[in-house]
C-alpha cells in the first residue's frame, strides 16, 4: 500500500450540465464493482497547470507530427513549454501535457492503459464526468494468457466515447509501436522512458511517454492534429477557431484526467494489478 498522497490544491468546479448528468450515471453503474471505492468526483489540477489555461501557446513552441520534431522529446530535459494548447505553425490543433505520478512506476502506467478498457466502469474512474467508454476491437488480448501488459495495448484499436467540454466525441485510437510514428525507440532507455502509449488518432497522433523521476514517473503528452481530419481546416477561419477551441478543451481534459489518475493508480494497482483481466 502506498503512502497517503496530498491531493493537488486546486479543485475543478466547472462542469457542463451534460457531464454532471454523466457523472451521476457513472456513479450509479459503478457502485457494485469491486473497485468502486476509487470512483471520486474530486477532480483537481496542480498549480503549474493554471497559467497555461489562460493563453494559447506561441506556434513556435509547438511540434509537428514529423519525426524530426517528435524525437526532440527524447532529448535531455524539457521543452520550453511542456504544457499548453494552441495551433501549430501550420495552423493545426496542438496540445502538450506534463503529469507527475509520485509513488508510482512505469509498470503501473502500462497496466492501466489496457486494464481501463475491459469495461466502461473502469474507464469512468479516469474522468468520472467525461468518460463514457473505451472499447477495444480485439477483446481477446485482454484475457489471453501469457501476454505482457504492452502486448494487450499495441496493435489494438479503441473506439472511445467521451466529452470534451460539453461536446460528445466519438474517437478512434489505433495503438501502435511508437517507431511507427517516427520516434527513435533505440533512444528510449537513455532518455529514461520505460512506458508509453502512442496512437494514430483521426487527423493526427497521440503521444504519451512515461519517464522515470526521483519519486515515481512523469508522463509527457503531445496531441498533434496535422494529418487531416473532419472539421479541422487550417486554412479556414472557422476551421482554425474550431481547432483552437478543441485544443483548449482537450488540454483541460488531459490535465484533469491524468492528475486524477495519479492520486489512486498506486493503490488500484496494488489491489488489482495481479489480476487478469
Amino acid at each position: 500500500m502506498s503512502a497517503p498522497k496530498t491531493p493537488p490544491p486546486y479543485p475543478v468546479t466547472y462542469y457542463p450540465v451534460v457531464t454532471q448528468e454523466l457523472f451521476r450515471s457513472n456513479a450509479e453503474r459503478i457502485k457494485d464493482k469491486p473497485y468502486a471505492k476509487y470512483f471520486s468526483g474530486d477532480m483537481r489540477l496542480r498549480e503549474e497547470v493554471l497559467p497555461n489555461l489562460k493563453e494559447a501557446l506561441d506556434p513556435a513552441d509547438t511540434l509537428s507530427s514529423g519525426p524530426e520534431d517528435l524525437n526532440t522529446l527524447l532529448d535531455p530535459g524539457y521543452h520550453r513549454r511542456e504544457m499548453g494548447f494552441g495551433l501549430t505553425e501550420s495552423g493545426h490543433p496542438y496540445v502538450a501535457g506534463l503529469n507527475r505520478f509520485p509513488g508510482c512506476t512505469a509498470e503501473m502506467f502500462t497496466w492501466w492503459m489496457w486494464w481501463h478498457s475491459v469495461e466502461p466502469e473502469r474507464y469512468s474512474l479516469w474522468h468520472p464526468y467525461c468518460h463514457v467508454q473505451a472499447v477495444p476491437r480485439n477483446q481477446d488480448v485482454l484475457t489471453r494468457p501469457g501476454l505482457s501488459d504492452l502486448e494487450r495495448i499495441v496493435g489494438n484499436t479503441h473506439d472511445i466515447v467521451e466529452y470534451l467540454g460539453s461536446q460528445r466525441m466519438e474517437l478512434v485510437a489505433n495503438f501502435v509501436d511508437p517507431a511507427e510514428l517516427g520516434l527513435d525507440t533505440s533512444r528510449f532507455e537513455a532518455a529514461g522512458y520505460h512506458a508509453y502509449a502512442c496512437a494514430d488518432i483521426e487527423g493526427g497522433v497521440m503521444i504519451h511517454l512515461a519517464r522515470d523521476t526521483e519519486d515515481g514517473f512523469e508522463v509527457r503528452s503531445r496531441f498533434v492534429f496535422d494529418r487531416g481530419g473532419p472539421g479541422i481546416d487550417a486554412g479556414d477561419e472557422a476551421g482554425r477557431a474550431f481547432g483552437h477551441g478543441m485544443a483548449y478543451e482537450l488540454f483541460v481534459h488531459l490535465q484533469s484526467e491524468f492528475t486524477h489518475l495519479s492520486t489512486f493508480l498506486a493503490d488500484l494497482y496494488g489491489e488489482f494489478g495481479a489480476q487478469h483481466p
